[in-house]
């Protein structure tokens, strides 16, 4: 949503952030998977084992996590979908009430689907394939029909057209564009303790996150569990090396492209270009211009992959807040380990309701797409700095034969270099 938005305003050509950010992500996903892949251990728990300690980086990222993904856009972003459905119409600033309530059930929701299942990751798992096929399939269908051939290569041309800064860009939208191209920040981060639930590498001897309704009591280990680096285990290291390299390259950054393009391409291929688009009805905006060419099918078609791409994003967002809090809580407190009975749901799901209401807490707070905005400029910086901690871990508990090669670390340095730069851009456009 952030991507159209700022493209029918200023342009495809600034596609060239995206090639660039989800490239450097891939890099950096990579990389904090090499750890989990070793040690079976999330890599923020990684973080936590560096001076100053697992107190400092625990509370630090705790903190950046709830920042970052605890505001609650994605919902109420979802809602201006459902609230165009119901008003027949784009939700203007006075309807602001009804994307709010449509927010608070959305919100709701999301807890809801996480409590069901065998496993929490099992359920995102199949929520993100659901969002997969029909939306990117919907996108595309709608894209060969509706958008004409040159916008299709003015998006194309986009993806190279680097250094192309627009005069008169907003800054705050653009430093979002950075982060949240792909994924971005905290959910990067969360995407090894996915790994480890799934049992990629060592995490496969480690445990994971049950639901709380079809699951059952998994005694989740609070620290990981190594592999020698001898003949065989380096071998076995490089099948799963290779199988995270389909997986990042061939779903995430695929996805991340076309995720990026094809939204892109449609609203500049049915809007009015140089617009604002609305801020209470972001998610429903490309439904306006389907109205005209394809009736009121297109409205329907246009609000349903406008909120099934933000639902998704938003279950999947209510959940890695949740898991990376829990995974550091669980490996830092002995007390909390055995209060709990070393049943990690309960953590998981206490820390579940609080994020709950402290997400409902900001709901009337800001306007959708500037929540995202402001929440996509954190992630800049989180991409920033676990990008030199991932070097730092990696260098010192990885041995020789699992350690990557200096031009790895060297792109880790550019995510350093890249987001850094944006982060520091969005701090002295809004507060110098």
């Amino acid at each position: 949503m952030i991507g159209p938005s700022i493209f029918v305003k200023w342009g495809l050509g600034l596609l060239w952030i995206t090639t660039i950010s989800a490239t450097l992500q891939v890099f950096l996903n990579m990389e904090m998977c090499r750890y989990t892949l070793y040690t079976g251990e999330p890599i923020t728990v990684g973080f936590m084992r560096l001076a100053p300690g697992k107190a400092f980086w625990g509370i630090f990222y705790t903190i950046i996590g709830f920042a970052e993904r605890g505001l609650p856009g994605w919902a109420l972003s979802t809602a201006t979908a459902i609230a165009a459905l119901q008003l027949s119409k784009i939700p203007a600033d006075s309807d602001k009430g009804t994307v709010l309530f449509w927010g608070y059930i959305i919100f709701a929701s999301c807890v809801i689907i996480i409590f069901l299942g065998k496993k929490i990751e099992r359920t995102l798992e199949w929520m993100n394939w659901i969002m997969m096929f029909v939306v990117l399939g919907g996108l595309l269908i709608l894209d060969i029909f509706i958008v004409p051939g040159k916008v299709w290569g003015e998006g194309l041309v986009g993806f190279l057209s680097f250094g192309y800064i627009p005069k008169g860009v907003d800054l705050l939208l653009l430093g979002a564009l950075v982060g949240y191209s792909a994924y971005g920040g905290f959910g990067n981060n969360a995407i090894t303790n996915w790994y480890r639930d799934k049992g990629y590498g060592m995490g496969a001897k480690v445990g994971y996150i049950p639901a709380a309704i079809g699951g059952k009591v998994i005694h989740v280990s609070p620290n990981g569990k190594v592999a020698e680096p001898n003949e065989k285990n380096v071998k076995s290291w490089k099948g799963w090396w290779k199988l995270l390299n389909i997986d990042q390259w061939g779903v995430f950054y695929a996805g991340a492209m076309l995720g990026m393009f094809l939204p892109g391409i449609l609203y500049c291929g049915v809007l009015p270009r140089g617009q604002d688009l609305p801020s209470w009805g972001i998610a429903a905006s490309s439904a306006s211009g389907l109205v005209v060419k394809l009736g009121w099918f297109g409205w329907f078609f246009a609000l349903f992959i406008g909120f099934w791409i933000m639902y998704s994003t938003a279950i999947s967002n209510v959940d890695l807040v949740t898991r990376q809090t829990t995974d550091m809580l669980w490996f830092s407190s002995d007390k909390v380990r055995k209060w709990v009975k070393m049943d990690i749901r309960k953590v998981y799901y206490a820390l579940l309701i609080i994020f709950f209401f402290w997400g409902i807490s900001y709901f009337s707070f800001k306007v959708p797409l500037i929540i995202l905005a402001i929440s996509a400029n954190i992630a800049n910086l989180t991409m920033a700095l676990s990008a030199l901690l991932t070097i730092r871990v990696n260098r010192k508990f990885l041995p020789k034969e699992f350690r990557p090669p200096v031009w790895r670390e060297a792109l880790l340095a550019m995510n350093t270099v890249f987001f850094g730069f944006f982060f520091t851009l969005f701090i002295i456009s809004r507060f110098i």
